[in-house]
């Protein structure tokens, strides 16, 4: 009986085996590569920024790459297309001219700029305008406030955008290759960390050798603020600023703005006063600058 059963095993083995083998594979795959079509923006950013730089931009809302901590909203078309020309414009074209060449954005700025339509509000009522990630990644915030009116608003685009954008870039900088100890050394234990925009405001942060309120916070957004505030304001505009808080508080900012001279000098061959002169060039002829057309 054992062996009856053995043998009816190996024959229902045998049929199962032939079976198989009779069945032919369906040469069409189940997994099917979808069609993405691209307008205009798409193309435009892949001449312009991923072929030259191994830059991508994300200016459709995408959740995993959004904070979680705020409640967002997407970008616009249309200041997605203005934000991505000025930044061509404003933001890396002049590294490029000053370095003499690509490979400056390329080996350093961020591989990914992500667009957010509002701003990102923090409970104490300030707002976040830009994040900088491992330097990797820059967010973008309040971009639907671009719009045709506010397009050619220097101090505008300034303050939302551009001086954000050096502003994160620097950090990435000084992570890659830190500047020296005595900057920190200037202000010591002065900074007041998360208690920054209680406080302090602009006026009186000059005062005590602040560049803004926010470099109050700590060192290295002292760095950065004083850096991006220094190339995106014209010469006249930076002297008012720190001297609005008396003698004192402008000596400090002075002795700061020695250090990040020179370090961006010795550490990346940029002279600020070349920068800050083509930006500012560039600046005055924004208004004839094209920034709807992505032909």
């Amino acid at each position: 009986m054992k062996m009856i059963k053995k043998l009816n095993v190996l024959l229902f083995s045998s049929l199962l085996l032939f079976s198989c083998s009779e069945d032919s594979l369906d040469p069409d795959s189940i997994f099917v590569d979808q069609e993405i079509d691209r307008n205009e923006l798409d193309n435009y950013i892949e001449e312009t920024y991923t072929e030259d730089y191994n830059i991508a931009i994300v200016y459709k809302f995408v959740e995993p790459e959004s904070d979680y901590n705020y409640n967002l909203s997407p970008a616009r078309y249309e200041s997605a297309v203005r934000m991505t020309k000025l930044l061509y414009y404003l933001g890396i074209e002049p590294y490029d001219k000053i370095t003499g060449s690509k490979e400056f954005i390329r080996a350093y700025f961020p591989k990914l700029l992500n667009y957010i339509g509002s701003p990102a509000y923090r409970n104490n009522g300030t707002f976040v305008l830009g994040t900088a990630e491992g330097g990797i990644k820059i967010t973008l915030y309040a971009l639907n406030d671009l719009t045709a009116a506010t397009s050619t608003n220097i101090p505008f685009l300034n303050y939302y955008y551009f001086h954000t954008m050096h502003h994160e870039f620097a950090h990435i900088l000084h992570q890659t290759k830190d500047y020296p100890s005595s900057f920190r050394e200037i202000t010591g234990s002065g900074y007041v960390a998360d208690a920054w925009s209680d406080v302090y405001d602009d006026d009186s942060a000059v005062a005590d050798g602040f560049i803004s309120a926010y470099a109050s916070k700590e060192a290295n957004e002292d760095f950065v603020e004083t850096y991006s505030f220094y190339i995106t304001l014209s010469p006249q505009e930076w002297e008012a600023r720190i001297s609005s808080g008396g003698e004192a508080g402008q000596e400090i900012i002075e002795a700061k703005l020695d250090i990040v001279r020179t370090y961006f000098l010795n550490t990346w061959d940029i002279d600020l006063d070349e920068l800050r002169d083509e930006i500012l060039a560039r600046q005055a002829a924004l208004p004839d600058f094209d920034q709807t057309s992505l032909n």
